[in-house]
């Protein structure tokens, strides 16, 4: 089971979070040799996805960045949205880990 993280993330500015993977007993995740994917959406069902730029931090610590530019966010509607974070290993086994609801909220400077 996913852990829940809800992110808030300003238009027109850049996005950076560190995450670290637990399991459903709140154990680190060694995500070592593994890749990461993370994806947000309007709804569950929206056609179209903004990909995270990613990055695992310390895969041993189970830690891991997600990343949107601001060029990304400018693109991005005020209101919620949903998100997850996936990992494959080399076996191509996809766990969800982390999955929430993002808030854009609007920006006045552009």
């Amino acid at each position: 089971m996913a852990t829940i993280q809800n992110l808030t993330i300003d238009q027109d500015a850049d996005f950076t979070q560190t995450l670290t993977v637990k399991d459903s007993t709140g154990t680190v995740v060694d995500i070592s040799g593994q890749t990461v994917t993370s994806k947000l959406r309007k709804t569950h069902l929206s056609s179209t996805a903004t990909a995270f730029t990613t990055a695992i931090v310390s895969g041993t610590d189970g830690t891991c960045s997600i990343t949107l530019t601001d060029t990304v966010t400018s693109g991005l509607t005020e209101g919620r949205y949903v998100w997850d974070l996936t990992t494959t290993t080399s076996g191509g086994l996809i766990t969800r880990r982390i999955e929430g609801r993002v808030t854009v909220t609007p920006s006045v400077t552009r």
